[in-house]
């Protein structure tokens, strides 16, 4: 639904926090009247915008048995940051290897995965969550018929890598009757053209369930357990951070959003950012620049810096993931929430602290969105 620009505006300008805050409402510099729309007809736009994708929708590659369905690449992200979708039947994967100036991290939202880290061999199951720095030696194997991870690299090292392995294919379900070979002539393709350099096959070995609950304060390879990380209660939601800035020097973090059905969150836009929102359970609505989308597990939608936009969780429970370019925003998270050792949403909600946020508007890379007609 297309709201029109005084709706759009007289709706920004009511209830909540956002009435009690005065914002810059510049909208990144746009005219008034050229805001854009988000592009939603399944397909990777090919520049820099905001764009939304419904489950299994991208661009499809079948690499040895597995596809890797991308939903944004560099051309997509103005080179903050290559996505995919990667799913896969029973010991479909990639052997062995590295990316020197490549950092990346897997979520697995189905099924289980061994990953090979630096040495060690995890048994990944859903929910569970992997960083891999760049330098690192990893690779990974399925271990159920129908694997589905979420994987995402920082930069632009590896364009063209998903592309060079595999052949473009017509779905994002794997054949029912995979070749889980993978020639050397794709792995010496990808090779000159992405930031990766292969290590060899993957050793036997038996993995070992991932039981881990830290995040490190460092940059090194590591994995989480699932429900775990550093978590945050702000009002009705709970935000788990699997990925902090200290593990990044900054490049990005990740953050689970979860929490029952509730109101729209203020109206805002960043100028700095960009946000990345990967439903995974309920439903919830997202509102980008006056346009509504109704967000399903599986779909994805990119917030460009500039974009107008708030959301509002729909559904009793409702999960979602995001991965946010560069890491500026995390302090955001630190003021509206309190750390906690509780695992879901609360039962009786704390008050809700935007108080604190208001207090540190200087340092953050937000601007609430006031209209007075």
């Amino acid at each position: 639904m297309k709201l029109t620009r005084r709706t759009f505006f007289r709706n920004a300008a009511i209830g909540g926090a956002a009435a009690a805050i005065t914002g810059d409402v510049a909208l990144a510099d746009a005219p008034l009247g050229q805001i854009p729309f988000a592009q939603a007809n399944g397909q990777l736009p090919g520049r820099p915008e905001l764009y939304a994708l419904r489950d299994g929708e991208g661009e499809h590659h079948l690499i040895g048995g597995h596809v890797a369905t991308l939903i944004a690449r560099p051309q997509d992200t103005g080179g903050d940051c290559q996505a995919a979708v990667l799913t896969g039947s029973m010991e479909a994967g990639l052997p062995l290897h590295r990316h020197d100036e490549t950092e990346e991290a897997l979520y697995v939202m189905a099924g289980r995965l061994e990953l090979h880290l630096d040495g060690k061999v995890h048994l990944l199951t859903a929910g569970d969550y992997a960083y891999v720095p760049a330098g690192t030696v990893h690779g990974y194997r399925m271990k159920s018929w129908r694997t589905r991870v979420l994987t995402w690299s920082i930069g632009s090292g590896l364009a063209g890598f998903y592309e060079a392995l595999g052949a473009p294919f017509s779905r994002p379900v794997q054949p029912d009757a995979p070749d889980l070979t993978i020639g050397q002539d794709r792995l010496d393709a990808a090779a000159q053209v992405a930031d990766v350099t292969w290590a060899g096959d993957l050793p036997a070995a038996e993995p070992v369930l991932v039981t881990e609950r830290g995040v490190p304060g460092e940059r090194r390879p590591y994995v989480l357990m699932e429900g775990e990380g550093e978590r945050l209660v702000a009002a009705d939601q709970l935000f788990s951070f699997l990925q902090t800035s200290a593990s990044t020097d900054g490049s990005f973090f990740s953050v689970m959003t979860e929490g029952p059905a509730g109101h729209p969150i203020p109206w805002h836009y960043h100028k700095h950012h960009t946000e990345n929102f990967f439903c995974l359970e309920g439903r919830m609505t997202l509102w980008v620049n006056g346009q509504e989308l109704t967000l399903h597990p599986g779909d994805f939608c990119q917030v460009t810096a500039g974009t107008v936009h708030s959301y509002r969780l729909d559904t009793p429970y409702t999960k979602f993931f995001g991965w946010l370019v560069p890491a500026v925003f995390e302090p955001f998270f630190r003021y509206i929430g309190d750390p906690t050792d509780i695992h879901v949403f609360p039962v009786e909600p704390p008050a809700f602290r935007f108080d604190r946020v208001m207090a540190h508007m200087d340092e953050l890379d937000l601007n609430v969105l006031v209209v007075h007609d």
